[in-house]
């Protein structure tokens, strides 16, 4: 696989009054095509503010970004970005949902158009469509917020904690659905979980970022010899409880 992404010695810090923090210090990875990366860590250590960094949303203080060999500055067309909460406006159909990011980027046309309805039939949500938010369960939802934010054609997309305000049961579905999904629209992915299970579970590769300032501390390929991967099935191999002692370990030696 080619590498699709590369982050070379990012810093952030933040000026207050009292002095300066800083949140994450000379980050270094590079990330192939359709690579599914999960990132841990404390809380605090700086894991949402990598993503918001690589995103755009927030500047970085040193450091750069490529997409494709390609030096970004602030936000990229290339990445898309789901929140731990769907995001959705509740007085819009699904279906207008869909179209926001479209709508947004001035790109509803024909193509993309027929490309989001694509999307809304191939993963059980065109008869949904003109369904409002509400009357749609936790894990529908946020399958409608992957789908809007797949409609703008991401090569790269970051997910913070977006399963999280989900009971269990919900959980587990979502990320097998959402899974399944990324793989087959061959989507690299980026996320940031509390969830050790979860981080394993989906990822090719999993990075433990150390306790402020967050660094990374090491980063381990995840392999499991099952003949489909999917995150449920991966839960119950031998080698999934041997990965997540190593983690959890790690994890909670202090520094």
């Amino acid at each position: 696989m080619d590498e699709i992404l590369e982050i070379k010695n990012i810093s952030k810090k933040y000026q207050h009054k009292n002095g300066e923090t800083i949140a994450i210090k000379n980050i270094n990875l590079k990330v192939k095509k359709g690579e599914f990366i999960s990132i841990i860590g404390p809380s605090g250590c700086g894991k949402s503010t990598l993503l918001s960094v690589i995103a755009g949303l927030e500047e970085k203080t040193e450091g750069e970004i490529y997409i494709e060999n390609k030096k970004i500055e602030g936000i990229s067309s290339e990445i898309g970005y789901m929140l731990q909460k769907d995001c959705l406006l509740e007085w819009r159909t699904i279906y207008n949902n869909i179209m926001l990011g479209l709508e947004i980027k001035k790109i509803k046309n024909k193509e993309n158009i027929e490309y989001a309805e694509g999307l809304l039939k191939k993963y059980g949500l065109y008869e949904f469509k003109d369904k409002f938010p509400n009357q749609l369960s936790g894990g529908m939802r946020q399958r409608a917020a992957l789908i809007r934010t797949l409609a703008i054609k991401p090569t790269i997309l970051l997910l913070d904690e977006a399963f999280s305000a989900l009971d269990y049961q919900t959980r587990i579905k979502v990320t097998v659905d959402i899974y399944k999904i990324l793989r087959k629209e061959k989507i690299t992915t980026i996320m940031v979980t509390h969830d050790i299970s979860e981080a394993i579970s989906m990822a090719d590769r999993v990075v433990v970022l150390s306790k402020r300032p967050g660094t990374i501390k090491s980063i381990h390929n995840i392999e499991f010899n099952v003949e489909t991967r999917t995150p449920l099935n991966c839960r119950e191999t031998t080698n999934f409880s041997e990965y997540f002692n190593t983690l959890w370990r790690e994890l909670g030696v202090d520094e």
